[in-house]
């Protein structure tokens, strides 16, 4: 696979869909009848990331996907904007579809933590916007509707003591330095309420959040921002643009950037096509990798990241330095992945299904 690799000394994209909650119903408890497709054993009997061992079809459009422990819970769009979507649920050993939850939101995105789901999602229903979703995992029931001292957008991440939100991206006319998601909000769980809110330094905003211990990971318009449990900025590496997701690799975090440029953006006509290694300890670097098309999600686990690039899959060995992609042969159009040790779970862009690669 061809690309371009350099090094420069350290000195998004996606429109922030209102989160919508539902609390104290029942979101359905239908029995699958959706039949694995398995082409080779289960299991991964190595980290090749050779290609694809299991396809599993979906009852509708599959979006983001949350692996906890042995389940894979994926996330189905409504057939029509601010519709009902569902939840499906997995095991994640066998591929066996177990249960599947429908939500009064068109859900987007998930996270696992403190024995609940947590969901964040869309609708028309102004009883649900600008709502966090706590789900029991076990019988599709909305336990809580969470609300914020402001309107709650669509990025979630739980870490050891919190799950955290990020701001919704509206603001009023002329001022986008007030824009929601330039914050982030802290949720006890033991309260079900907003304990905490926190701006990103200088212009970042919320694309993506990850939890790693009781730290926060946020990476956005700007750059990457890493939060203590209280706040308190513990790193931040500007970007020239946009980042779309992040992974973590130990020494490192590795961010798809889409676009240069910054906020606010009338018009996307500044494509990037680099995937960026920021490395966290020692010395400050940011390797670049430049690719062919512009990058969408990235991922990581046991060493590997995985990133949705040059239209399709590849793979990357988080030790090797410079990093190489190794381009994983699939026949579908990769979107939004969960990895395991030895591969990954990836939702398809454009057919009802996802698929295990090994």
């Amino acid at each position: 696979m061809r690309l371009r690799f350099k090094q420069i000394a350290a000195a998004c994209v996606a429109c922030t869909i209102f989160v919508a909650i539902g609390c104290g119903v029942s979101v359905g408890r239908a029995k699958s009848g959706f039949q694995a497709q398995t082409r080779e054993s289960l299991s991964c009997s190595s980290s090749s990331g050779a290609g694809v061992v299991q396809t599993l079809r979906m009852p509708g459009r599959p979006g983001f996907l949350l692996l906890a422990k042995n389940t894979l819970w994926v996330a189905i769009a409504s057939t029509h904007p601010s519709g009902r979507g569902a939840l499906v649920r997995i095991d994640a050993r066998s591929g066996r579809v177990q249960r599947i939850f429908r939500l009064p939101v068109n859900p987007y995105q998930l996270a696992f933590g403190f024995g609940s789901l947590w969901v964040t999602g869309e609708t028309n229903n102004r009883a649900y916007q600008g709502r966090l979703l706590r789900i029991n995992p076990t019988t599709g029931r909305v336990l809580r509707l969470i609300r914020g001292p402001q309107t709650l957008g669509s990025k979630i991440a739980t870490t050891s003591d919190a799950v955290w939100v990020g701001g919704a991206d509206i603001f009023p006319p002329g001022h986008s330095e007030r824009a929601g998601v330039r914050f982030v909000y802290k949720i006890d769980p033991r309260r079900n309420a907003v304990v905490r809110r926190v701006q990103l330094p200088a212009q970042a905003t919320v694309i993506a959040l990850h939890g790693d211990g009781r730290s926060l990971w946020s990476v956005g318009w700007w750059g990457v921002v890493k939060l203590s449990a209280a706040g308190r900025v513990l790193f931040v590496q500007r970007i020239d643009g946009s980042g779309w997701s992040l992974a973590l690799t130990p020494g490192a975090v590795w961010v798809p950037q889409p676009f240069f440029g910054s906020r606010p953006v009338r018009k996307q006509d500044r494509p990037a096509r680099r995937l960026l290694r920021i490395a966290t300890s020692g010395v400050r670097r940011i390797s670049v990798m430049e690719l062919q098309t512009q990058p969408g999600h990235v991922s990581s686990a046991a060493g590997v990241v995985w990133v949705t690039a040059n239209g399709g899959l590849a793979r990357i060995d988080a030790a090797e330095m410079p990093p190489r992609l190794t381009k994983v042969p699939v026949d579908f159009s990769p979107n939004y992945h969960e990895p395991f040790a030895g591969g990954l779970w990836v939702s398809d862009l454009r057919a009802n299904r996802v698929h295990k690669i090994c």
